[in-house]
């Protein structure tokens, strides 16, 4: 994002794209992700396709913003989503288990 704001101020930008600073600042520093609708008016900006940003995987859709990873940086992404999915699961199964004595 920052590649594409250029040598403009944070505050130029955020209006060019009618969100507030702050807000453009967690997305350059990868703490908040972009809304589609932030996603668009990126685009629009760029002259990208909001498809540019997505990457099909054989396991499910993975948003890759900002830039081209190199594969064995996608493997670990998809290895870390896969942890991620499991610990959900144990965690849905834990609730399961649990119950309201009220």
């Amino acid at each position: 994002m920052i590649a594409l704001r250029g040598h403009k101020s944070q505050e130029v930008f955020a209006r060019e794209l009618d969100i507030k600073r702050p807000t453009l600042s967690l997305l350059e520093n990868g703490k908040q992700l972009p809304t589609i609708e932030i996603l668009s008016r990126m685009c629009d900006l760029s002259g990208h396709s909001t498809e540019d940003y997505f990457v099909d995987s054989t396991t499910d859709s993975l948003v890759y913003l900002m830039g081209s990873l190199e594969e064995s940086d996608k493997i670990k992404i998809e290895e870390m989503a896969e942890r991620i999915r499991i610990k959900e699961k144990y965690e849905l199964l834990a609730k399961r288990g649990s119950y309201d004595v009220n």
